[in-house]
């Protein structure tokens, strides 16, 4: 005989509260559906459209787009219903919308005995600016990867390493943005928290995820190296996001194609010296990963990694938008790290979608190295509080 946990009070209003917050925010997203971004009419309908004329899944061998072909997958699967192109992109980005809301409260039930907080999150993480400006308006689907991304951190806490290695392939094999997260899987590797073994993982789920296109006759040597196509299609340094290179002149606002190649090698390098640096530190130092300490370290990666990275568009601190969110509530006092977050991300997004421009893009990226240092300042003080409770417990 199953055991079944028998509903109270709570559970109802819980249950009610969480499916009026899904159907009014995707009736929000319902709204905003009819706007057609530059990246739809340029890219995205077009994806969809050939999916459609060749037979949906049969097309998924076609050399279509420049993604990782799990997303024309979710595309190809919408091609048989008789919706719009602009519908069926937007619903899967919705959909995914959702599924990060669940995680992002699982999270945050880990944090607080009472779900009446993880009810919240998951309200607030469907309302948030970012998030359905991304998914209702852009069309894009930011959304897919982040939430495994937050699965990643969830099975991570709950101590699940086969489960939270899994989410971070899956992660992946949507998104090469993926890798801002990867410190952390590298530091929990480290920190003997995560077998190696287990790493094996990532390159499975990356078969797996290319194996129907190649069986649909894709080409294998191409599916294997997406990854490396994409990053070569991009010379500006910056591409809307405020980051460390938005000072450099050329870097943002105008024209960087002009600047040489070498200027983009030499800031990866620069990026990688810097996690380099991060991880040694964190990796010398004797702390607890609590979950407290898990969630930092998420939030410090997620915003420190693009923020260094050049070649980074106006979308690459949704991921930093959803662990800040889950930061304000493990750490009521640092609301404003959340706050300033959501600012800096609704800006670049509304400065793409529809020209804002009442900012200076270096004055943001200013006010962005504030609130990682901020952050960065919070993981140290927290990971010394963290050592001298374990040598307290020794002694």
């Amino acid at each position: 005989m199953f055991k079944t946990r028998e509903w109270n009070r709570e559970d109802a209003e819980k249950a009610i509260f969480l499916l009026l917050a899904t159907m009014l925010g995707l009736l929000l997203r319902m709204v905003l559906f009819p706007f057609e971004s530059w990246d739809y009419h340029q890219f995205l309908s077009e994806w969809y459209g050939l999916l459609k004329a060749n037979g949906g899944f049969a097309a998924v061998g076609l050399n279509i787009g420049n993604y990782m072909p799990t997303y024309l997958y979710l595309l190809a699967a919408f091609t048989y219903f008789p919706i719009s192109a602009l519908t069926a992109i937007k619903l899967i980005s919705c959909a995914a919308d959702v599924v990060l809301a669940v995680y992002v409260m699982r999270i945050v039930n880990l944090r607080f005995g009472n779900a009446t907080y993880g009810a919240l999150t998951y309200a607030a993480t469907l309302f948030l600016p970012g998030v359905f400006l991304n998914s209702a308006v852009w069309g894009q689907c930011d959304a897919i990867y982040t939430a495994a991304l937050a699965a990643f951190v969830y099975y991570l806490m709950a101590g699940k390493e086969n489960r939270a290695v899994i989410a971070f392939a899956i992660s992946f094999v949507f998104k090469l943005q993926a890798v801002f997260l990867a410190p952390l899987l590298l530091l929990m590797v480290l920190k003997r928290k995560i077998r190696v073994g287990t790493l094996a993982f990532i390159p499975l789920v990356y078969i797996i995820s290319i194996f129907p296109a190649v069986l649909a006759g894709r080409n294998l040597g191409e599916l294997l190296l997406v990854y490396s196509s994409q990053s070569k299609l991009y010379s500006r340094l910056v591409m809307g996001l405020p980051n460390l290179y938005t000072w450099i002149p050329d870097g943002g606002n105008g024209d960087a194609s002009q600047l040489p190649r070498y200027f983009g090698t030499a800031a990866v390098l620069f990026a990688g010296a810097v996690v380099l640096f991060a991880l040694f530190l964190l990796w010398r130092g004797q702390f607890t990963l609590s979950d407290e300490m898990l969630v930092s370290l998420a939030m410090l990666f997620a915003f420190l990694v693009p923020f260094v990275l050049p070649h980074m568009h106006e979308r690459y601190y949704y991921p930093a938008e959803i662990f800040a969110l889950i930061f304000a509530f493990y750490f009521p006092k640092k609301l404003y790290v959340g706050v300033v977050m959501e600012l800096l991300c609704v800006y670049a997004e509304c400065h793409y979608l529809f020209g804002t421009d009442f900012l200076s893009i270096e004055i943001l990226a200013v006010v962005a190295l504030i609130n990682l240092i901020a952050v960065a300042r919070h993981t140290v003080r927290l990971a010394q509080s963290e050592r001298l409770r374990e040598v307290g417990a020794a002694a």
